[in-house]
């Protein structure tokens, strides 16, 4: 398998900056998968095992936690990466968005339970406007950390819709068209350039409106 760097990534020797292709688009693999495409089939199975397994096993009284993140991530993508259910190792950056160092994530993470998943219980997500206020701020919060290597986004909406499940809602059901795509990456660069969390907490609106339909 061919090792390469990109500036984005600062750092040698890291299997979490190793890919397998000359356009660095597939990370070096458990599997040994050498097509993007397979790499994402096997990335959307490993998702929809976790939501069926996971989904069975959170219970109502269950509490977020960034431990159960990592536990979240590594059931999505444990039997592809090496890393999974980890804290990334790696600076990771992207036109417009520039996250925490790595040394950084542990206390981010602490606080991100502390100061976000603590304030928003499942319990106390009465109505609607509070399911979603709370989903906004917490996606929002913890995608301007972004705390994994790859599939932040995937990780934290399987966390809120166990939130909604816990709460008696349906799983989200979240816009997959391209404009749909874009915005919610919009509304992840508003929290973190700003921690402006409406955009965030308007798609989840729209999410939660769709499911509901």
């Amino acid at each position: 398998m061919k090792k390469k760097r990109k500036d984005k990534y600062d750092v040698t020797g890291n299997i979490e900056a190793e890919y397998v292709d000359e356009a660095e688009q597939i990370l070096v693999n458990k599997l040994e998968i050498l097509d993007l495409n397979s790499l994402h089939i096997a990335e959307e199975e490993g998702l929809a095992k976790a939501y069926e397994t996971l989904l069975t096993e959170v219970k109502t009284d269950t509490p977020m936690t960034a431990e159960l993140l990592c536990h979240i991530h590594s059931r999505i993508f444990g039997e592809i990466y090496e890393w999974a259910g980890c804290w990334r190792t790696v600076q990771i950056s992207k036109p417009g968005a520039i996250w925490p160092p790595p040394h950084y994530l542990h206390e981010a993470m602490q606080s991100f339970e502390r100061d976000v998943l603590e304030k928003h219980p499942s319990t106390i997500l009465q109505s609607d406007e509070q399911f979603c206020n709370a989903v906004g701020e917490i996606q929002g919060e913890f995608l301007a950390i972004h705390p994994f290597r790859e599939g932040n986004a995937r990780t934290i909406k399987l966390m809120t819709d166990i939130m909604a499940v816990q709460s008696g809602r349906p799983l989200l059901f979240y816009d997959a068209t391209q404009t749909g795509a874009e915005q919610y990456i919009e509304a992840a660069k508003a929290a973190l350039s700003e921690k402006d969390y409406c955009p965030m907490s308007q798609i989840i609106q729209q999410a939660l409106s769709q499911a509901l339909d």
